[in-house]
């Protein structure tokens, strides 16, 4: 018989959160209009896509209302899964400034992002303009992967329980934030469609005058 008041307790927890930003369509349409305009005028970077397009890493300086809207809905995640953590942990918070550094991801057929992380940033995030089409022959296309980041055990036979991936399925207009130092991959994309996505990396440091 188990002992009495025993229960199961998950240790060492990823963070993350996730939620669909609002009047997501008409600010889609805009935002995927300046980036494909973008992605004509300017070669792009490469950085951990392979193929694709990948701006510069400025977003977060553009002015245009549509840039706005997405890194707001990223610092208010931010705040709100930081608050979230601080309260489990019963730890006072101060008032925090945040350095965003954001840029955009244009994925046609075939394109995909190789293993990476963002481990000089305190969260990563990401929000999909357009997720794109998808491909009943290939249905993980185009699927954002998270890595395990503890090292690998010894597998329980035939019983996979501790797997070793999570994977997410891209939803146009919704936004995820994660712990910038989280390793992930983007499966090939096989749709028709551009899969257009903006990433953010968000750095907190002590506001200047906070008690």
């Amino acid at each position: 018989m188990p002992a009495a008041g025993l229960e199961f307790i998950d240790l060492f927890a990823t963070p993350l959160w996730a939620a669909d930003v609002a009047d997501a369509e008409a600010l889609n349409a805009e935002l995927a209009e300046r980036l494909l305009a973008d992605a004509r005028a300017a070669e792009g970077t490469r950085r951990s896509n392979v193929g694709g397009w990948h701006s510069a890493d400025n977003l977060a300086t553009r002015a245009e209302p549509c840039f706005r809207a997405v890194l707001d809905a990223v610092v208010a995640g931010v705040r709100a899964l930081t608050a979230r953590l601080a309260a489990a942990a019963a730890v006072p918070l101060p008032t925090y400034h945040y350095a965003l550094d954001a840029w955009a991801m244009i994925l046609r057929s075939g394109d995909y992002a190789v293993l990476h992380d963002h481990g000089d940033a305190h969260w990563s995030s990401v929000y999909w303009v357009d997720a794109g089409d998808s491909d009943p022959h290939h249905p993980e296309a185009g699927r954002l992967v998270f890595v395990d980041p503890r090292r690998r055990g010894r597998p329980i036979p035939e019983a996979e329980l501790f797997s070793p991936t999570a994977t997410v399925k891209p939803s146009t207009g919704a936004l995820l934030v994660f712990p910038g130092w989280l390793q992930h991959y983007v499966h090939p994309y096989r749709g028709a469609r551009p899969r257009i996505s903006i990433s953010c990396n968000v750095v907190m440091s002590r506001a200047e005058g906070a008690g």
